[in-house]
C-alpha cells in the first residue's frame, strides 16, 4: 500500500514526486513519459535561473533531483482508477497498484483541427511537434496554424530552419506574447495570414498543399499545427472528480478535489489560467503538502 501514486511525469508530477519524498511518504510516480510536453519545448525563457534552457534538458534535471530522493518511477501507461471501499485507490498499469491517496497531474495533449487529410499526412508533412520535427523542412516552405505563444515560438523556431514560415490564423491580430508577437511580425521569412482556416491537407505520398476556407490553396512542405491541447481528465472521471466544462479538474488553493484523497495539479486543473512549468511545479509541491496534511489528519482519527 503506497501512502500516494503520482500519475503523469510532467513538471507538477515530478515537482509533486520532490515534495512527497520529502515529507517521507511512500511514493509511486508513474508516467508514460517522464518530461511530459516539457520535452517538447524548444527553449524556455520564462524557469527562473535558467534562461535559454531547452525544455528537455529541463526536464533532465527534474527527473535527476527526483532520482536523487529514490522516488519509485515506474514508465508504464496507467489504464484506470478505481475507488474502494475502504476509501484507498486502486490504479492499474501493467500491474494494479493500491494507495491511500492520489495526486493526478496528467496535463493535456495536442488538440487537432479534424479536418480532411489531417490523419492521411499525419507526419507525412502534418505536425505537432515543432521541435521534434521541425529541423527536417531546412530551405523548406511550411506553415503554422495558430495565433497562441506555442505558435509564435514554434514560428520563430522554424524561422532557423525553414526557407518561408507562414503563420495562418482565423483571427485579425496574434494573441501570443507582445514580445513573441512583435518578433514573429517583423522576422524576415515569416509572414503572418489573418482570418484563414485550414479546411484540408492534399498531397500524395507526402503532403504537397493545403486548401483555404477562402477558396485559396498553397504549396507547402510541410504544417505545424498549435492551435491549444484538450485536458487528459477522462481517468478521473472514472471516480467522480468534478471537471468543469472546459475537461480541467476543478480544485481549491490546496489542490484538492470534490473527491476525498484524491489531489490534482498542473495544467489539468483550473487552479491557474497560466500554464507554465513554473505554475504546474508549484501546483505538484502544493499537492504534495496536502497529501500529508491529510494522511496525517487521517492517521490521528
Amino acid at each position: 500500500m503506497h501512502d500516494v501514486i503520482i500519475i503523469g511525469g510532467g513538471a507538477a508530477g515530478l515537482g509533486a514526486a520532490l515534495y512527497c519524498a520529502r515529507y517521507n511518504l511512500k511514493t509511486l510516480l508513474i508516467a508514460k513519459e517522464f518530461g511530459g510536453t516539457g520535452n517538447i519545448a524548444h527553449q524556455v525563457d520564462n524557469w527562473i535561473g535558467e534562461p535559454g534552457i531547452s525544455g528537455m534538458k529541463l526536464m533532465q534535471k527534474f527527473i535527476k533531483h527526483v532520482d536523487s530522493y529514490k522516488v519509485q518511477r515506474l514508465t508504464e501507461e496507467v489504464k484506470s482508477i478505481t475507488k474502494n471501499s475502504e476509501g484507498t485507490f486502486s490504479v492499474k498499469a501493467e500491474k494494479t497498484h493500491k494507495t491511500k491517496t492520489i495526486i493526478y497531474a496528467l496535463g493535456m495533449t495536442h488538440r487537432k483541427l479534424g479536418i480532411p487529410g489531417e490523419e492521411e499526412y499525419a507526419s507525412k508533412g502534418v505536425h505537432y511537434c515543432y521541435t521534434c520535427d521541425g529541423i527536417l523542412y531546412k530551405d523548406k516552405t511550411v506553415a503554422v496554424v495558430g495565433g497562441s505563444d506555442a505558435a509564435a515560438l514554434g514560428a520563430l523556431f522554424l524561422g532557423q530552419h525553414a526557407k518561408q514560415v507562414y503563420v495562418l490564423y482565423r483571427k485579425d491580430k496574434l494573441r501570443a506574447e507582445p514580445i513573441s508577437s512583435k518578433q514573429v511580425y517583423e522576422h524576415p521569412k515569416i509572414k503572418v495570414i489573418h482570418n484563414v482556416n485550414v479546411t484540408e491537407f492534399k498531397g500524395e505520398a507526402m503532403l504537397k498543399s493545403i486548401t483555404l476556407d477562402n477558396g485559396k490553396t498553397m504549396d507547402l512542405d510541410g504544417v505545424f499545427i498549435e492551435i491549444g491541447h484538450i485536458p487528459l481528465s477522462n481517468l478521473a472521471k472514472e471516480v467522480k472528480v468534478k471537471i468543469n466544462d472546459h475537461g480541467f479538474i476543478e480544485v481549491d488553493q490546496t489542490q484538492t478535489t470534490n473527491v476525498k484523497g484524491f489531489f490534482a495539479a498542473g495544467d489539468i486543473t483550473t487552479a491557474h489560467t497560466l500554464k507554465q512549468f513554473i505554475t504546474s511545479a508549484a501546483e505538484g509541491s502544493v499537492a504534495a503538502e496536502s497529501v500529508y496534511r491529510y494522511l496525517t489528519k487521517e492517521n490521528n482519527k
